[in-house]
């Protein structure tokens, strides 16, 4: 199985006051009995940085020795982010972002089976792709 991670997943990794803590900790007890890959984008792992950036500069250090254990970090390539932008711009009545349109083409072209996420932004603009949205 490989899991897309976003950056709502990502910073509870590291910062314990973070409201997905606890989810967070369930969805990576399952996954790590599947034995499941984890995957993000750089655009991803950038925002999840800046996020902890805010609360000093321990989390950041944190969430990169993780990252570099345990998670593929993938490029945004130029013809994704062309994508992502036309599809924000042509998406008027959905919340989501460039990221996160740039992240579900990402988990595409990468075979995700599922986007570990607590945005709800994901679930209108996931539907009818094959994956799953975990939350």
């Amino acid at each position: 199985m490989k899991v897309f991670l976003d950056a709502s997943a990502l910073v509870p990794f590291v910062f314990e006051r973070d409201q997905w803590v606890l989810p967070l900790r369930r969805h990576l007890r399952l996954l790590h009995a599947e034995d499941a890959a984890l995957i993000t984008s750089t655009w991803t792992y950038y925002e999840a940085l800046t996020i902890l950036r805010r609360v000093g500069f321990v989390a950041p250090a944190q969430l990169r020795r993780m990252v570099d254990s345990e998670v593929g970090v993938l490029p945004v390539s130029a013809g994704i982010e062309s994508d992502a932008v036309r599809r924000f711009f042509s998406w008027a009545d959905k919340t989501a972002s460039v990221v996160d349109h740039a992240n579900l083409l990402v988990a595409i072209e990468q075979r995700a089976d599922a986007i570990l996420t607590f945005a709800s932004d994901f679930l209108p603009i996931a539907q009818g792709t094959g994956i799953r949205i975990l939350s």
